[in-house]
């Protein structure tokens, strides 16, 4: 029997493909899968299913209503999720358009060193770190990070080493090697900015989509903060992305 689509069907089919693919790219280039772009899988295939059944559902919903109740609550569900994502995905971009003080010390927050080699989203901060000191001349740096799992040099160390390479005079940089959290990384850079004499107002370099956390949790911990985003590799951005809505979800709501 041949099956007739409309054209919102194949539409929407088409979309939510093109989402699901998005959502592989950072596992096909870098065999990242996490739970933010395993969940982004999860709605396309979801969505793929409802655009390519949607009239079987129609059908079989008026003749069941556990059917009909399950029909609307996956898509009350799903308008929910896409506006909320929505709301989440206005907050990350809020911070990004902040100019800090002159010549304002800033934190670089760590993220995954692969044996002693930044990560790719860890290499574009220092990258932003590095144009954003030799802007200010006068501006200190403090690299905040510690030692994971698989990780052969603290976090700190390789924005520092990485900083230092690019010609950034290694007296300028001051490292916080034992955090293991975003408060964490606020918090022991505070601890040593005070022992230094720098204040407590900051840039704060981080990856565009973890700015508005970040600088939501630094004000918490006593840091007057201002985001000075770094741009996320285009081929891990849905992982991020995804996982950053998760994230920020639960931060607000739980703390």
């Amino acid at each position: 029997m041949n099956r007739k689509f409309s054209p919102w069907q194949i539409i929407l089919s088409l979309a939510a493909a093109a989402g699901a693919m998005w959502f592989l790219i950072p596992y096909v280039l870098c065999r990242i899968l996490n739970i933010g772009n395993g969940c982004g899988l999860a709605v396309c295939f979801v969505l793929i299913v409802l655009a390519l059944f949607w009239k079987n559902f129609k059908e079989a919903a008026k003749h069941s209503r556990g059917v009909k109740i399950v029909l609307r609550t996956v898509v009350a569900l799903l308008c929910a999720g896409a506006a909320w994502t929505a709301a989440m995905t206005a907050c990350m971009l809020s911070v990004s358009f902040q100019t800090p003080p002159p010549d304002a010390p800033v934190i670089v927050l760590g993220s995954m060193v692969r044996g002693d080699v930044p990560s790719a989203d860890l290499q574009s901060r220092i990258d932003t770190a590095s144009a954003y000191l030799k802007e200010h001349p006068q501006a200190k740096c403090i690299a905040s990070g510690g030692q994971g799992k698989y990780e052969s040099v603290t976090e700190a160390s390789a924005i520092k080493n990485a900083l230092v390479a690019d010609g950034i005079e290694p007296s300028r940089i001051l490292t916080e090697e034992t955090s293991t959290n975003t408060r964490m990384n606020f918090e022991y850079s505070l601890k040593l900015a005070k022992d230094n004499g720098l204040g407590t107002t900051f840039a704060v370099v981080t990856d565009d989509y973890h700015v508005f956390r970040a600088c939501y949790t630094a004000k918490k911990v006593g840091i007057q903060a201002y985001a000075v985003p770094a741009e996320t590799p285009w081929y891990i951005l849905s992982s991020c992305w995804s996982r950053e809505v998760l994230a920020l979800t639960k931060y607000l709501l739980l703390g």
